[in-house]
Parts: structure tokens; C-alpha cells; sequence
């Protein structure tokens, strides 16, 4: 009876995983680009429509890897592409998310783009007000990736405790790639613990 509770709590936080990663486009509001129906089974496994519900019932509560990847269809002009990888590891714990963006070479565009995108997925310690240094950060850091001799851009931020690496690559002369991959932490960037509240 007890391994079926603690089945039954682990297979409700998958749950709550799914439903969070399904909701964060809407969440997101990014009109540049449509996205696809969700897949409710995450990467690596494939399941047939009609033996998801078993699917659910004895093997989700028990994953220690897994990850939804989603890929929308630009919309507007200067998006190439948008692609999201939410991971979540043992105990289905939030890994990481990542969201890789190829586009025209506009820094406010990225910046804004990429900070609405991480301020939507409501990570942990997450405050409304965060979004801003994330933007200026991103801005700031896109700005130089055409800069000549450049080329490319890399560096972290933290606010609070989630810690962003960054990398913006210039593909041509008018279009970048920009990747933000957003992690918990508990130590500020030079190695120091954090307190409760994320402070250094």
C-alpha cells in the first residue's frame, strides 16, 4: 500500500511536470511563431495513443530522465526558428530548460523575446520583477555578437537562484543564433552558497 501512495505521489508530479510544460507557450504569448499540439509522452519513448493510459499508470512515476522538446513554426517575418527542451531529471525534479532562437540580428528583439520566455516558465524563486535584469543582460550580450572580430557571444547571469548561460552565434551577416539554457543553483558565480531567499 505504501509503494502504491508513493507511486501515486511521483505520478502526480510528472503530472504537474506535463501540465506545466503544456501550458508555458500560452504562458510565453510569443505571436512570432505557432506552436504544434503537445506530445503528453516525453522524449526518448514513443507510446501508441491507446496505451497511454497504462503508460501513465506504471511507468511515468518512475522515470529518471526525461524531457518534452518543442519546436514551433515561425510566424513572422525574422524568425527562422524556435525550439524549447524542458528536462527534468530523478525524482522528477526540474533540470533545465533550454530555448535556441534563430533569427534576424535585432538585440532588443532577442533580449525581450528570451526573458519573457524564461520568466514564463515560473522557476523556482522567480519574481516578476527579475525579468528586466535578464533582458538587459541578454541585450547587452547580443549586442556584441556582429561586433567585428566577434561572432559570437557567450556568458552567465543569476538572479535569485537560477543561473543562465548564454550564447548568441553569428550564421551570416544579418542572422544569429541565440541559446539561453536556464538551471537551478544554489551558489552565487563565484562559488558562494546562497541564502534561503537566493541571496549571495
Amino acid at each position: 500500500m505504501a509503494v502504491r501512495r508513493g507511486a501515486d505521489g511521483l505520478r502526480a508530479e510528472f503530472v504537474a511536470n506535463r501540465e506545466r510544460v503544456r501550458s508555458w507557450p500560452g504562458r510565453w504569448g510569443c505571436g512570432e511563431v505557432e506552436w504544434p499540439p503537445f506530445h503528453e509522452i516525453p522524449r526518448p519513448w514513443v507510446v501508441p495513443p491507446r496505451k497511454r493510459k497504462r503508460w501513465l499508470e506504471r511507468h511515468a512515476p518512475f522515470l529518471e530522465e526525461y524531457e518534452w522538446r518543442l519546436e514551433a513554426t515561425p510566424a513572422a517575418e525574422g524568425v527562422n526558428s524556435l525550439q524549447a527542451v524542458w528536462a527534468f531529471g530523478g525524482g522528477h525534479g526540474f533540470k533545465e530548460l533550454t530555448i535556441r532562437l534563430e533569427s534576424y540580428f535585432d538585440p532588443d528583439y532577442l533580449a525581450e523575446t528570451l526573458a519573457l520566455g524564461i520568466g514564463a516558465a515560473g522557476l523556482r524563486g522567480w519574481k516578476d520583477d527579475d525579468v528586466h535584469g535578464v533582458y538587459t543582460w541578454l541585450r547587452d550580450g547580443a549586442r556584441h555578437c556582429l561586433s567585428p572580430g566577434s561572432g559570437a557571444v557567450r556568458g552567465q547571469h543569476r538572479t535569485g537562484f537560477l543561473l543562465c548561460s548564454m550564447s548568441c552565434l553569428a550564421i551570416s551577416s544579418t542572422d544569429v543564433v541565440t541559446e539561453v539554457r536556464a538551471t537551478l543553483t544554489g551558489t552565487a558565480l563565484d562559488g558562494a552558497p546562497l541564502t534561503a531567499d537566493g541571496r549571495s
